[in-house]
């Protein structure tokens, strides 16, 4: 086993450390030193010599560290390198996923840690992460679908939930150097690092939430859905709220998927979903986790609108929703008919001006419409397919004015010395 010894001058005053170790372990082996200025890094290093079975832990340099002595081995210490690796070698992630950390890492990462060495703690140091998310915080993108004209016009700031996303990536990266065999960082600094919050307080542009996320009120629902021109819209929509399923999700159904059509329990069973292949094609698959494959109890209105879609005519694996070619709906498509109906439902009134709801805020209104009419965050989470209630719980909160309204209630009951009325639930 390698050994930590402190180095001291003559004043005995510790001056470096030193690891110690015989090479391969025997006692016949020739004795190994290595000096660092840090008790710490001494350590570090003696884990590694440990692991490597007492002998020089692979890429490592006497002298120079973990730094290989010729440019093509120092270039896989660059961060760009490292992480476009780390990346490549995830398992348990589709390939559409891959390519969207890979967009994420050459947009917003490289830009700042690219030429970095991973093993640098100068480099990639807790003041450099929190200057990164300070950048991010200040970043203007575009919001909404992209304009034809591919010049951006609806510029807001970055949502903390995209912050979060790349700050996870971030972290996910430098894990991996400081788990590497043997470690090529001592820690991680991001996770020292303090995100913005997902609540805002409504003080930016994405306040609530994750993607700045619009809870509708069911006649707000109602009155974009009167506001589209085609009829398959308003029976998606319809759908979309009546079961809070996502997109890729609804746009995969098939009659087969409405069970108990004649009983006083029709469900949906969700199957199957369209997912992103890595060549940026769409295949039919499982949906995202074990939970999101789930049956949904639905009411007589969504059973009315899937009836009226095609549910008696088309064959029995056949798509409800597909594009003008029988091919799979792209959300851009629909979204850029919803977008329509929302402007045109501000003109008529039927909308707040201020709201500005995507198709997926469907999904969110679906989530706070039940849970302020008293339904259980487990229920919703069952409901939504969301592998953990934690998930649920914190994406969902205040939500609707009913929500708000029944809580005065039980506050103004309590302040006179009155007991607020406990509501039967057996």
């Amino acid at each position: 086993m390698a050994s930590v010894h402190p180095r001291k001058n003559k004043r005995e005053e510790i001056t470096s450390w030193q690891v110690k170790w015989r090479l391969g372990g025997g006692r016949g082996g020739d004795v190994q030193t290595e000096r660092f200025d840090d008790e710490t890094s001494a350590t570090v290093f003696k884990k590694a010599v440990d692991e490597a079975g007492q002998q020089w832990p692979p890429g490592w340099v006497k002298g120079k560290g973990y730094v290989a002595p010729d440019a093509a081995d120092e270039e896989r210490f660059r961060f760009r390198v490292f992480a476009a690796k780390v990346i490549d070698t995830k398992t348990g992630i589709e390939g559409n996923s891959r390519k969207r950390q890979h967009r994420n890492l050459e947009r917003w990462i490289n830009p700042v840690f690219g030429e970095c060495d991973i093993r640098s703690a100068e480099h990639i140091s807790k003041d450099t992460v929190r200057q990164w998310v300070i950048g991010l915080e200040k970043t203007l993108v575009h919001w909404g679908s992209t304009p034809r004209s591919g010049v951006a016009k609806n510029l807001r700031p970055m949502s903390p939930y995209t912050i979060r996303t790349l700050h996870g990536l971030l972290s996910n990266i430098l894990n991996e150097a400081v788990t590497a065999e043997p470690p090529l960082r001592e820690r991680n600094p991001c996770k020292s690092t303090r995100l913005p919050r997902l609540d805002t307080d409504g003080s930016g542009a994405d306040s609530d939430d994750s993607e700045a996320m619009e809870f509708l009120l069911p006649q707000e629902v109602a009155g974009v859905i009167s506001s589209m021109k085609r009829r398959s819209d308003q029976l998606l929509t319809t759908v979309a709220y009546g079961t809070g399923m996502r997109w890729g999700e609804i746009t995969a159904l098939a009659p087969m998927a409405l069970l108990g059509r004649n009983t006083s329990n029709p469900r949906i069973r969700v199957r199957r979903a369209w997912k992103k292949a890595e060549d940026a094609g769409f295949y039919l698959g499982t949906p995202k986790s074990r939970r999101s494959r789930r049956t949904l109890r639905v009411s007589a209105a969504v059973v009315a609108a899937l009836v009226e879609q095609g549910v008696d005519r088309l064959p029995r694996d056949g798509l409800l929703w597909t594009g003008d070619r029988g091919q799979h709906l792209a959300y851009s498509t629909f979204s850029g008919r919803w977008h329509k109906a929302v402007r045109a439902a501000k003109e008529k009134g039927l909308l707040p001006v201020e709201k500005h709801p995507t198709p997926h805020d469907l999904r969110h209104s679906h989530a706070a419409l039940l849970i302020s009419h008293g339904h259980s965050l487990t229920y919703v989470q069952r409901r939504l397919g969301h592998e953990s209630i934690q998930t649920t719980s914190d994406t969902y909160g205040h939500l609707l004015p009913e929500a708000d309204d029944n809580a005065m209630a039980t506050i103004e009951a309590a302040l006179p010395g009155e007991r607020p009325r406990l509501r039967s639930v057996g």
